[in-house]
């Protein structure tokens, strides 16, 4: 190996040991229902709500970077009639308290409906809202659709963590191999530089 490829070697080494590599965590929420109109409380309507636990943040896995949010629809309904949706992440049962909160209206003119609705934080909410949870243990992914008559629906939702995880900080015999070269590279230089004169 030449002095040059061995230089440029070992400052790749000391690239790569000083990056972070980021990690994820997908979950994965699927609401599906084919439902009729009813009354609730008064108010005439097809109306349906679904609630699933989902996993918070765990802060032993690293430092959360990021957290992107994809909702995908799609559904059958009356052509005379809109839906409306709303989604959310929040913890416990008090959905006053939103990790992230969404909503879509489909209008009327269609028998089918359909959408993809991305949102990441930092730009659509702010990534503190996944770091603090005001209501645990229970954490909730709700999902609703609603309109005045029938209609059926599928939905799927992926909550994305990225997270720089722990272990991707150097270890000590990380900085020991780096130490090593830089030394050997250094012997090297000596070398030549002695045999030169």
């Amino acid at each position: 190996m030449s002095l040059k490829n061995a230089l440029a070697s070992t400052l790749i080494v000391a690239a790569l040991i000083g990056t972070a590599q980021a990690n994820t965590i997908t979950q994965v929420f699927a609401s599906d229902w084919t439902i009729s109109t009813w009354d609730y409380y008064g108010d005439v309507a097809a109306l349906q709500w679904h609630y699933i636990p989902y996993s918070t943040w765990d802060s032993s896995l690293g430092t959360l970077n990021k957290v992107a949010i994809t909702t995908s629809i799609e559904g059958v309904k009356d052509a005379s009639d809109s839906v409306s949706i709303r989604y959310a992440f929040f913890t416990g049962w008090n959905p006053d308290q939103y990790q992230f909160y969404g909503e879509n209206q489909f209008s009327a003119g269609s028998t089918t409906f359909s959408a993809t609705l991305s949102k990441t934080s930092g730009t659509d909410f702010a990534l503190s809202n996944f770091q603090n949870y005001l209501y645990l243990p229970q954490a909730n992914y709700y999902f609703e659709s609603r309109s005045t008559v029938t209609h059926s629906i599928h939905a799927n939702t992926a909550l994305v963590y990225d997270y720089i995880p722990i272990s991707s900080v150097p270890e000590p015999e990380s900085y020991g191999m780096l130490m090593a070269g830089l030394i050997l590279v250094g012997c090297r230089i000596r070398r030549r530089i002695t045999a030169k004169v």
